[in-house]
């Protein structure tokens, strides 16, 4: 008899952390992309993974003032200055091909430096970015195909917390293990939330937790209905930029309501089919009164680590020898042999491991 997993889940339950359990991007769409990635080519060569990250050198600009993205439409770019003075701005043609984030530092000039696109005239504001300063964090997923080799999620980012909901929708240890791995490849901080603790008895320990406990990964329980747990978030989140992520629905506008009313995000219930609503549609940046930023970003399905290095995976999973990591391919997670408390936790090294071994074609090496 195969022994039964702790958690109480079966194989393919641990699947919905796996990329193919969502649906494939439509042709249409990706269509609709490709003609977009193409009137925004730039110098670097096409799809290539290393050179999508590279800035222009901000030298020549250094002696204007700083200031941070905290909104992109399109080519109209809305900023922040240190004191909170808002500003829009319009990007110069050699950073309209760009990947721009929130949280990024750019260097503007309050007039024009250079000719307005005749196609925005109407939009442009007085003010033009000409720079990019060069990025303290970056926090990045893979990309779903060669053609995007890495979605970017924000720029110079202190911590990610993730948030996950006991219940609707349910828990998912394999978002926080990717949540985790996306962290640590940023060079951030990273912690647990957990929200909507409520709903769920104070005898359930939530032991899908335990392996990350044994971690000493910081794990808060939190209630935004009950008010638990919010005051050690707002300590946490002075004087740090914190972005949120997490799937649809798990309350991280009703959290960030709760820890600062005046921001007023919009929240939304479970849908008949279980999932969460999408609320927000783009990365916020929402500063908080007393300091600290919150970058509220879309509900997410999956956190791909395709293209990272497997030598993250160590730091992710120190329960397992370092020969097991190097091929855990070879091993059986329901071998009682190996005496492992966790099976699970084995089952989620695979993913990642061979996720991982994915590439882009412009990749001249696996990660």
């Amino acid at each position: 008899m195969s022994r039964k997993f702790r958690m109480g889940q079966s194989r393919d339950a641990q699947e919905l952390d796996a990329p193919d359990a969502y649906a494939r991007e439509g042709r249409a769409q990706s269509k609709r992309r490709q003609r977009s990635a193409e009137r925004l080519g730039t110098e670097n060569e096409a799809h290539d993974a290393d050179a999508m990250l590279l800035l222009p050198d901000p030298g020549p600009w250094l002696h204007l003032p700083e200031a941070t993205l905290v909104w992109r439409h399109s080519q109209i770019v809305d900023l922040e200055l240190d004191d909170g003075t808002p500003v829009r701005a319009s990007l110069a043609g050699k950073l309209k091909g760009v990947k721009l984030v929130v949280g990024d530092r750019l260097r503007y000039s309050a007039v024009p430096l250079e000719p307005l696109d005749p196609g925005l005239a109407q939009s442009q504001e007085g003010a033009q970015v000409v720079a990019v300063m060069p990025r303290r964090t970056l926090l990045k997923r893979g990309g779903i195909d060669d053609r995007e080799p890495w979605q970017l999620i924000c720029a110079n980012a202190d911590e990610l917390w993730v948030c996950a909901a006991v219940v609707d929708p349910p828990l998912r240890p394999g978002l926080l293990e990717r949540a985790q791995t996306l962290a640590l490849a940023a060079g951030m901080g990273f912690r647990i939330i957990v929200t909507k603790r409520d709903r769920a008895s104070v005898k359930d320990t939530l032991p899908e937790l335990d392996p990350l406990r044994g971690q000493g990964l910081p794990i808060l329980e939190t209630s935004a209905a009950k008010g638990q747990g919010l005051g050690p978030l707002l300590e946490l989140i002075r004087g740090r930029r914190v972005v949120l992520v997490g799937h649809s629905g798990v309350g991280k506008s009703t959290l960030i309501n709760a820890l600062v009313p005046e921001l007023n995000q919009r929240t939304g219930a479970m849908s008949r089919y279980g999932t969460g609503r999408q609320t927000t549609t783009g990365a916020r940046w929402l500063p908080v009164p007393g300091g600290g930023t919150f970058i509220d970003t879309p509900g997410i399905r999956n956190l791909s680590v395709r293209g990272l290095p497997r030598t993250l995976l160590p730091l992710v999973f120190p329960e397992f020898a370092e020969e097991w990591i190097e091929d855990p391919m070879a091993l059986d997670p329901e071998d009682e042999a190996l005496g492992l408390d966790y099976p699970e936790r084995l089952q989620s090294l695979q993913r990642l491991w061979l996720e991982m071994e994915e590439r882009n074609p412009n990749q001249n090496v696996h990660r």
